[in-house]
């Protein structure tokens, strides 16, 4: 039988905590070189914003986790059946975006943490008083962004590895993960930060001082550090996706039956 929506969730935080513990300092460097912002190693500065990013992330992967379950059930209409590939990757990618729906007004208070400083409260406070237009301010571009992220490591990594499996019997599941993780890790990465750039612009700019709209941002960007901004950052966020998807994929794969044995039991 499949993990329960409750099983689900709590392999989602799991998953989400840890990425968000070991790589924090990741983020912001990506966050600051897409911004323009100088590099810091001080552990004040890399953790600044840490616990709502760790809300932020764990509540984000949960809920792909979850969502991707609710999806599965309803495209095999409750019937205990391997998904096809594609279903699996597009269970993933829809999870993805629906779950930016309420990450981003998040990732936005971290963000303006990192920026600007300050305690979580007096953020929040601050970003709610403005209204709903700050407050989703690059929602539509992180759904984007989690869409082709949760694509990858709730869609493309297990097909992967399973085709990989396929192909060459002998392979190990760890061997298989790491060439399913070769394969989508820049792929997914590398399509997903253009949007995540532009997010993290506005995000960091909620006056729209100097970053307005999607388009706008993308003009200024181009106009000021060329084409390649759009990738800036990207380094960062394509190691920290690739440790990501390997540890999202081994959690699932080996701790989740440790912790849910009933749900693995083969029929």
């Amino acid at each position: 039988m499949p993990m329960s929506d409750f099983e689900n969730c709590a392999i989602g935080v799991i998953c989400g905590a840890t990425d968000c513990t070991l790589l924090q300092s990741t983020n912001y460097w990506k966050n600051a070189q897409q911004q323009g912002l100088p590099f810091s190693l001080d552990p004040r500065v890399l953790y600044r914003g840490y616990t709502v990013n760790v809300v932020q992330n764990a509540f984000c992967v949960m809920s792909q986790f979850y969502l991707a379950g609710v999806l599965k059930n309803a495209l095999t209409g409750g019937v205990d059946r391997p998904l096809s590939n594609t279903e699996k990757i597009a269970s993933g990618v829809s999870a993805g975006a629906l779950s930016s729906i309420i990450a981003g007004p998040m990732e936005l208070c971290m963000i303006q943490q990192q920026v600007k400083g300050g305690g979580l409260a007096a953020t929040v406070s601050s970003l709610a008083a403005q209204g709903p237009s700050t407050i989703f301010r690059g929602t539509s571009g992180m759904m984007l962004r989690e869409g082709l992220y949760a694509g990858g490591f709730l869609g493309i990594i297990p097909v992967a590895r399973e085709e990989m499996q396929k192909a060459y019997p002998g392979m190990s599941n760890d061997q298989a993960r790491l060439a399913g993780t070769f394969i989508a890790g820049p792929i997914c990465s590398i399509c997903s930060h253009p949007p995540d750039t532009l997010k993290t612009c506005l995000q960091g700019d909620v006056e729209g001082a100097k970053y307005r709209t999607y388009g706008q941002t993308l003009n200024t960007l181009v106009a000021e550090r060329g084409v390649r901004s759009l990738w800036a950052g990207a380094p960062w966020r394509i190691f920290r996706q690739f440790v990501c998807f390997l540890l999202f994929d081994k959690i699932n794969t080996d701790l989740a039956p440790l912790l849910f044995p009933h749900a693995f039991k083969k029929a």
